[in-house]
Formats: structure tokens, sequence, C-alpha cells
């Protein structure tokens, strides 16, 4: 097959969007599947490269709302060309901005089936507040908007069953929906070159958390339950893996709180220099505040680190924790920091989770799941009708 992927976010960047996009691509690739990749330029993007996956990027200005989002022109004719030579069997969007009208724009003058996956809750309430479009009547557009192109395309692939029961209950037509996990991208913990990023922490008490530090992952919450925990734990460590867009504003509340020596920034890290260091098997703790996910990958790499959850009481995760995690209630940091104390001083406790996040493993297989893919591909090219 020949399959144009769309995407408004891409490599070097470390998120779960990227993570599942690439070790997709890889798969398919492996299989002789031939794959072009559409997403905004930069100056690291070249530095990707894989037989059988071609980048195509196109320019971009700064969203000044979200540091995230990168607005790019509605119609590029240089990328109409491209495309119309690439000759497409099928296009797959994976993010629902201004990219994603790029795919629609192709799909449109093309008459090529579309498939496209349902990430981000860019509808939730948390999203919202960070675009200062905190009010209902904007969820109800910007579901609309999502709609709006979910109901017309081929296929709708959901990471998981709260994404697909979301969509059914927002007007998505059920028989349209297909649930697909995230894949684990492959580990090779045997790298000669693994990164060290933890020399110089004596402590064993290492909580970790890895993404964006945007408003909507509350990490602000997180840090003043680390605060109430080091009363107890005083040589607890904090160590984050990420650095904007909220950052010096995290940093203003490690001076409140005095808390130099109990939390740790790091700057952002290749997702495979993260996965080949010392940091996840240094940690004891994978922990996150956010109340808005999809089946965050995150979750999947620590658990493949055999490492408890601690997170937040949320609808969109229920599915992927089961007995390897303590859930509390939305920004109640108090609840958080007695569940960070119990599992940091019971060493029993932390093994049966470690278990339990090893037995899950199995589910998040990328081979098999992109064998799933392509019988998706497949069937949505064979029941296509122009």
């Amino acid at each position: 097959m020949r399959i144009a992927v769309f995407t408004d976010t891409f490599f070097p960047t470390t998120n779960w969007i990227v993570t599942s996009v690439v070790t997709y691509c890889k798969k398919l690739a492996d299989i002789w599947h031939k794959i072009i990749i559409v997403t905004p330029y930069n100056r690291w993007v070249e530095d990707f490269k894989y037989n059988n996956i071609e980048v195509f990027t196109i320019k971009w200005i700064p969203a000044i709302f979200y540091p995230d989002f990168k607005i790019t022109f509605w119609f590029t004719p240089t990328l109409i060309n491209k495309i119309r030579k690439f000759k497409p069997e099928l296009i797959h969007f994976h993010t629902q901005f201004i990219v994603w009208w790029q795919a629609i724009i192709m799909w449109k003058m093309m008459k090529i089936p579309t498939v496209g996956t349902f990430h981000t809750y860019i509808a939730d309430e948390s999203y919202l507040k960070v675009m200062w479009l905190n009010a209902k009547i904007f969820w109800d557009v910007w579901w609309k908007y999502n709609n709006f192109f979910y109901k017309k395309i081929d296929k709708v692939l959901v990471p998981s069953k709260n994404a697909q029961l979301e969509l059914i209950n927002h007007w998505i037509n059920s028989d349209n929906i297909e649930i697909l996990s995230n894949p684990l991208p492959h580990i090779d913990l045997q790298w000669i070159d693994k990164k060290y990023y933890l020399n110089s922490v004596i402590t064993e008490n290492i909580v970790l958390y890895v993404g964006r530090l945007s408003k909507e992952k509350n990490v602000w919450i997180s840090i003043e339950s680390i605060y109430v925990a080091s009363k107890e734990i005083p040589n607890i460590l904090f160590v984050i893996v990420w650095d904007w867009p909220e950052r010096a504003n995290l940093e203003l509340l490690v001076k409140k709180y005095n808390l130099y020596k109990n939390v740790l920034f790091l700057w952002k890290i290749a997702n495979k220099d993260l996965l080949n260091s010392d940091i996840f098997e240094r940690s004891k703790i994978f922990l996150s505040a956010s109340p808005s996910e999809n089946q965050p990958m995150t979750i999947i790499e620590a658990m493949n680190f055999w490492l408890p959850i601690v997170w937040v009481e949320d609808k969109w995760v229920w599915e992927l924790i089961e007995y390897n995690w303590y859930k509390w209630l939305n920004e109640n940091y108090w609840e958080l920091a007695i569940y960070l104390i119990r599992l940091l001083k019971n060493e029993e406790l932390r093994k049966q989770m470690w278990k339990e996040s090893k037995l899950m493993m199995s589910s998040f297989n990328s081979s098999e799941l992109a064998k799933k893919l392509e019988t998706i591909y497949i069937n949505t090219i064979s029941n296509f009708n122009v």
C-alpha cells in the first residue's frame, strides 16, 4: 500500500502522538508499505530517515495561544503536487489542527479512503482553559468542529474504549469506530551508549513525571503533593522530564516551597534516549495529575519498566490501569501525598504493583498492533465507495 500520513507534531518532538505515529509507520515500512509523512517543518526533521518512509514538510508560524500548535497554510500547491505524484491509496491524519485541513483537501481532491485517529480530547474543558475558551459554548463548538470531519471519513481510530464511548455519545456512528491501542516502541536495553541523567542523585525515593509542562497537565498539583510528602520523606525527589511552556511558573512554585532538593527539572529528552537511560529504571513511582488524557504513551512506557502508577481518578485512563496504581481525586494534593508516602515506604506493595504492570504489557506489542492497523487499512480501501 501507499499511505499518506498527516500530523501537526512529529520528530524530534517527544509526545505520545509522535511515538505512536513513528512506531506504526516504521512497522508498516518494515513490511514494504510506502509511506509519506506530511508535517510542519523543523530543522531537525531531516535527521529522521527510514526505508520506505518519506517526510514532506510545510511552512508554518507559531500559535500564540499554545506553543505546541503550528499554524500552516490551508492550501499548499507544492503539497498537492507532491501527493499527486506519490499516488496514495489511503490518507491517515493524526491531529485536529491545520495539517488536518491539508489532509481533508487532499481527500476531497483525490477521492480516496481516509482514516483519522482520535488522539486528543481537544474539546475537553482542560485544554480549552489553556486557550481561554473556558465556557460550555466553546466545548460544543469544538465538538461540532471535530464531528464535521469525523462523521464524514471512512474510519475513526481510537486507542481506548472510553474514547470510543465519548465519540458515540457525540453522535459518531459506532460502526465507523475501531479501537487500536497505542503501541509500545521497541526498546533495546543492551545499547552500549546508555544515557545516565541521574548519576549525581543519591536518594532512591525517586518519583517520575514525563510530559508537557502545560496548564492542563496540573503539574503544580504534583509539586504541592511532593511538598507535603517531603515532611514525611525528606529525601523524596520529583524528576520532571520536559521544559515548557509552564516551567518558569513551576520553578517559582519550587522556590515558594523551598523544594530545590526535592524537584529536579530535566530538559526534553529524545524518546529513544529516555527509554535507554537510567531515569525509568531508577524511579520507584510514575506520577501524573493530568485529568485530560487518552491512553497516554508515558503510562505504557512506565508500565514497561514495571512502575506503579499514581494518577488522578480520570475516566480516560481507568481501563489502562487496573491493579498497578493508586487513583486520587482531581486537585486533592493531600490525598496524592498520602499515596506517594505509602508506596515509597512499602516495598512489598510496590512489588505487587510491578507484577501487575508487567502482566499488562502484552496488549501493547507494536508488531501485532501494526498487523491490526494494516488489516484496518485493507478493509477500509476494500469497502470504499467514491
